[in-house]
């Protein structure tokens, strides 16, 4: 081998061996200063929080995923959030149950207006947003929802920001925010990174998680995953029960794949070190508080195959969850998925697990369940 060769093998294992200490998965509670948009300091452990509004914010401790994770949150503009609906959408009665939705939209790609419309019986288009008869309050949680922002720093390029996804698609189209006041929703979203370079007469844009609502929402929680290949934020917020109960909501978008050193010094862990840390991160704001009897779960985890490691993860932390249906989301590939869990004095149960068979417009089918109360918690 020559010094050349030496030397550049040297570097490798260098790299390689800076990257293998790199896959703790441990979660920290962290605050945003005043004015900013990123999670910048710690907040250590604290009891008893209420109920809120403020964002409360959960991210990956290792010095490698604050760094990674600040450089990109730097380039997107802040969270959005509105906790109250229009009051004339029907309530959650004991009667009636909850409709939990997840989809992931493909940013322009996915018609969110016609989705709303055709699946969740909500329509917009008139002078008042109104559910139709029959049709149960929903909760829906979104991946690759985006955002027009004009106050966004201006970006040519640079390793924190992806490619742009769809950028003819939504030329036209309303963004998330826009649909969600005009539909009299309640929303909150949270940008994980920019929707590719400012370049010529394309409008800035970011994406991320969303949590849209025909029900109050309250104590909106965000979860800055471990960093792999890009920067994911979990969105979490809480709807209260006909009987008072919480029932906390939450999506979550995991990377196909790392770097390719990662890759392969993990094993390509890739998201089951994801699935580890936003368990990690609902665990820790069950802890912290109010508590919920309820959990439900969606997203878009970007799995091969129903067993993979992130899969059994989620389902040991969800041990109530619906059982896979066989059904594929996007192509052939079992990538978005739905989890469930409740605590065993509630009285609560779920049923009607199943894809919903029109993309409109998107790569990935949704998936829907509804949440009802009156169930036995033992069976």
């Amino acid at each position: 081998m020559t010094a050349r060769h030496a030397r550049k093998f040297l570097a490798l294992v260098g790299v390689a061996a800076a990257s293998a200490c790199g896959f703790s998965h441990e979660m920290e509670r962290a605050l945003v200063p005043p004015g900013g948009q990123c999670p910048a300091t710690s907040a250590g452990r604290t009891d008893a929080l209420p109920d809120t509004t403020v964002i409360r914010w959960y991210r990956a401790a290792q010095d490698r995923d604050i760094r990674l994770s600040s450089d990109w949150c730097s380039v997107v503009g802040s969270p959005a959030v509105d906790l109250r609906p229009v009051p004339d959408f029907p309530r959650w009665e004991q009667e009636n149950g909850l409709d939990v939705v997840t989809w992931n939209m493909e940013v322009g790609g996915g018609d969110l207006l016609a989705f709303l419309d055709a699946e969740l019986g909500l329509e917009c288009s008139g002078a008042r947003p109104r559910m139709r008869a029959g049709s149960n309050p929903f909760v829906l949680l979104l991946q690759e929802a985006w955002r027009r922002d004009s106050g966004l720093p201006r970006i040519e390029g640079g390793r924190n920001v992806p490619w742009t996804i769809d950028p003819d698609a939504a030329a036209g189209r309303p963004d998330v925010v826009q649909i969600a006041e005009e539909c009299g929703l309640s929303y909150l979203y949270i940008p994980s990174a920019r929707n590719g370079t400012d370049r010529g007469s394309r409008p800035s844009e970011d994406m991320g998680a969303a949590v849209l609502a025909s029900v109050p929402l309250s104590t909106p929680v965000a979860i800055e995953l471990p960093h792999e290949a890009g920067r994911k934020v979990g969105v979490a917020a809480t709807v209260l029960s006909p009987v008072g109960a919480r029932v906390r909501v939450a999506t979550a978008h995991f990377d196909v794949a790392s770097t390719l050193i990662r890759t392969i010094l993990s094993g390509n862990q890739t998201r089951a070190r994801q699935a580890d840390g936003f368990i990690d991160g609902l665990d820790a704001a069950e802890r912290d508080g109010p508590l919920t009897g309820i959990l439900v779960v969606g997203g878009d985890f970007n799995t091969w195959s129903s067993t993979e490691t992130a899969i059994d993860l989620m389902r040991d932390a969800f041990p109530d969850s619906p059982p896979w249906d066989g059904e594929a989301t996007r192509g052939s590939f079992p990538a978005d998925h739905m989890f469930f869990r409740r605590r065993s004095f509630v009285n609560f149960s779920i049923d009607g697990y199943r894809r919903i068979e029109n993309a409109h417009g998107s790569d990935h089918h949704a998936r829907r369940l509804t949440v009802r109360y009156g169930a036995d918690p033992t069976n």
